[in-house]
């Protein structure tokens, strides 16, 4: 996958141009969309993606010992992600089951938080 530098490397100046201005479009509706979003209690779905999210760097943790991941070469990160799939083949279903009611609390709490009357940006 590409860096956000190498993706601008790429592009041309007349390209990065068009997409500001793109971006400068959908910016109000984007930020619009977000802020009803935030609005919704997490769904179901959020919250399973959550839990997968969780699992998946649980098992890169694991497999990961020296904590290389984050700079190391295609190679290496393509090992630790194989061991990581391998953990995640057998551990998946009791690691979700045992994270699943503490990332929907700190997910549910976030809302609460979000919405509750003391904060002020929640009018």
């Amino acid at each position: 996958m590409k860096t956000y530098l190498e993706l601008l490397e790429v592009l041309t100046i007349q390209q990065r141009m068009k997409r500001s201005i793109q971006s400068r479009k959908t910016a109000k509706r984007a930020a619009r969309k977000r802020k009803l979003t935030m609005k919704k209690p997490p769904s179901p779905e959020k919250v399973k993606k959550a839990v997968d999210r969780e699992v998946r760097n649980k098992a890169l943790a694991i497999a990961d010992k020296q904590g290389v991941y984050k700079g190391a070469s295609a190679g290496v990160k393509a090992n630790i992600e194989k061991k990581a799939e391998k953990l995640i083949k057998l551990k998946k279903a009791t690691w979700s089951k045992q994270m699943r009611p503490e990332i929907k609390k700190k997910m549910k709490d976030a809302f609460r938080s979000r919405t509750s009357s003391k904060n002020p940006e929640s009018s």
